[in-house]
């Protein structure tokens, strides 16, 4: 297995891995979306240089050719400009300027922020998940943050114990959607 940073042409293989925690968190922006817009919308989001899914801020997990996990993070700073671009997006598959997907404030200051960490079904249980997690704190100390932090859903403790192992402490709860979520940093 090898960890790599996302192409542009890796989003058919990411969308489904990606996919998992959107349909986990149940929030009604996606829910009321009809698929094939949604799946659209994040094709262009993910092609472009900015947003939050973007293959610039992804590394997948690739075994025998096959993506089986992937790995979205960035910076703090980067929260104000990360879901800028999907709104010029929204013409472009039909949906109206004033749609809301994402707005809640995940990542606090000084923080390397781990959006999203996922890994197919076929493929849990194989450690692919703490290797990705490794890999946001090299590149997290490459880049100069020395915090790390992530948000768990209080309803899924298979992630919060996997979380605990690789060293993250609860810091506080808030609400991202409609459900409520631990947000754990580790000090690297």
């Amino acid at each position: 297995m090898i960890i790599r940073r996302a192409k542009k042409t890796d989003f058919p293989f990411v969308y489904p891995i990606l996919k998992q925690i959107f349909d986990e968190m149940q929030m009604k922006s996606i829910e009321s979306l009809p698929e094939d817009q949604f799946y659209s919308l994040m094709k262009l989001g993910f092609i472009s240089e900015d947003y939050r899914y973007s293959y610039r801020r992804i590394w997948v997990a690739e075994d025998h050719g096959q993506v089986v996990g992937i790995l979205d993070m960035y910076p703090y700073k980067d929260q104000k400009i990360i879901d800028i671009v999907l709104r010029r997006n929204y013409a472009n598959v039909g949906l109206p300027i004033s749609t809301v997907i994402f707005d809640d404030q995940e990542a606090w200051p000084h923080e390397w922020y781990i959006d999203a960490l996922a890994v197919h079904p076929d493929h849990w249980g194989e450690h692919i998940a703490s290797k990705l997690m490794d890999e946001a704190e090299r590149v997290a100390l490459k880049h100069g943050y020395h915090i790390i932090s992530l948000n768990v859903d209080q309803e899924n403790p298979r992630a919060q114990t996997l979380y605990e192992h690789k060293g993250y402490k609860v810091q506080k709860s808030m609400t991202i959607g409609d459900r409520t979520y631990d947000h754990m940093i580790k000090e690297i």
